[in-house]
């Protein structure tokens, strides 16, 4: 389980299940972010690269429900591991796109 939660699950009593943790925990994952978008701003890629990554992110919205899909078939049999990959894999992507959306596109 992650960061305990069977644990804090049991007793009730971890860090994570604080309102105010779980707040600040997604604040600062928005600061962290705008950040990586900031400094994406600094780069520039070609019209060729911009538009694939948004056909792969198009066929990904394919790939992604797929994956959630049967994450969440095996996280109702109790078994996590392709749940976190699904998460872990959308979360990349979402990264690979924002720094591609916030490059600057370069004059050819």
């Amino acid at each position: 389980m992650f960061f305990g939660a069977e644990t804090a699950h049991a007793s009730g009593a971890a860090i994570f299940y604080n309102p105010i943790v779980a707040i600040l925990i997604i604040i600062l994952a928005i600061v962290l972010f705008v950040k990586f978008c900031g400094w994406a701003k600094n780069f520039s890629l070609s019209k060729g690269v911009k538009k694939a990554v948004y056909i792969l992110t198009g066929i990904g919205l394919i790939v992604f429900n797929y994956l959630y899909s049967i994450g969440n078939k095996a996280y109702a049999e109790g078994d996590f591991s392709r749940a976190t990959i699904a998460l872990l894999v959308a979360l990349v992507w979402t990264l690979i796109f924002a720094f591609v959306v916030m490059t600057e596109t370069r004059a050819e």
